[in-house]
């Protein structure tokens, strides 16, 4: 899985799957949406872990993203989207780390009985240090329903498709089973959930295949500060990689482990600009050593919707 949008593209996924299944969620009346990002964040061991580079230091970030979103079809059983995200993030010094991506989407699901049938696709193409870097397709079908009350269950599957414009050995097919199970409380407006995935990764370059598994574990909740309400989420990860071939380097077979906790809080300024904070801390640990080290991103963030 790509390094720069792995956590990324795993957050807006999840957002987007929390903003479709919340009970609570009232419809929009307009068909389209758009939504500008502006931040500055500190990386205390900047890196692109899809090519186990490190940066061995730390640097500030500013970052800007633009996402715009149109709904083609908006039935009470039935949606259908189409969507186009933009981030850019810019060094202070270590320039050669910048990434850019775009990314183009269609999703849509349907209501079957008691579940709903969910299928999107998306096309990530990004930059790195302004040179093209990764195209990255990404297919996701999903299940999902209610189970018992106030349980939501929801299956899906991963299908990433890597091709790099330069390191050709890390092309690979990527295959990721979930399952993630939702507890709705507080009115829906909270949420614990624990997801479980399996990982299956076939490489260009043997030294790179391997398998793995991860679980996570976060909660969301509405903090009333009397004149105004905060979103906090917090979750933990845990996640372990067993390569299959001997890495030349190190004349074994490698293996790598991460814990990951992050924690975020989103303060409403108005009803379309929010700000917010969010502190991310990883632990990677591996017997290649230019995977094993420790990082720590703390980042704020101003957004408005239109």
């Amino acid at each position: 899985m790509p390094s720069f949008k792995s956590w990324a593209a795993a957050m807006l996924m999840a957002a987007a799957s929390l903003a479709a299944i919340s009970p609570s969620q009232a419809a929009d009346a307009k068909p389209w949406s758009l939504g500008l990002s502006a931040g500055y964040s500190y990386d205390n061991n900047v890196n692109v872990s899809a090519l186990d580079v490190k940066a061995g230091k730390g640097d500030t970030i500013a970052n800007f993203g633009l996402d715009a979103g149109y709904k083609l079809v908006d039935e009470k059983s039935s949606k259908l989207s189409v969507s186009y995200d933009f981030s850019q993030s810019l060094h202070t010094t270590l320039s050669n780390f910048d990434i850019q991506s775009h990314e183009l989407g269609m999703s849509g699901t349907t209501d079957w009985g008691h579940t709903t049938l969910g299928l999107s696709y998306s096309f990530y193409h990004l930059l790195l240090a302004g040179r093209s870097f990764l195209d990255m397709q990404v297919v996701n079908p999903s299940i999902s329903g209610f189970v018992a009350p106030h349980f939501y269950l929801r299956a899906s599957y991963f299908y990433y498709r890597n091709s790099f414009y330069t390191y050709v050995a890390r092309d690979a097919s990527h295959h990721e089973p979930h399952m993630t199970l939702f507890y709705f409380f507080n009115g829906a407006k909270s949420y614990l959930s624990l997801d479980a995935q399996y990982q299956i990764e076939n490489t260009t370059g043997a030294e790179y295949d391997y398998k793995g598994y991860a679980f996570t574990a976060s909660v969301q909740q509405p903090l009333d500060l009397g004149f105004t309400t905060v979103k906090f989420k917090a979750g933990y990860t845990y996640l372990r990689r067993n390569y299959d071939n001997i890495t030349p380097s190190i004349g074994v077979k490698r293996y790598e482990n991460r814990s990951t906790v992050q924690a975020s809080a989103e303060v409403p300024l108005t009803s379309r600009l929010a700000f917010t904070v969010e502190d991310r801390y990883m632990d990677r640990n591996s017997n290649l050593l230019s995977t094993k080290y420790k990082e720590n991103v703390i980042d704020g963030t101003l957004r408005y919707n239109f």
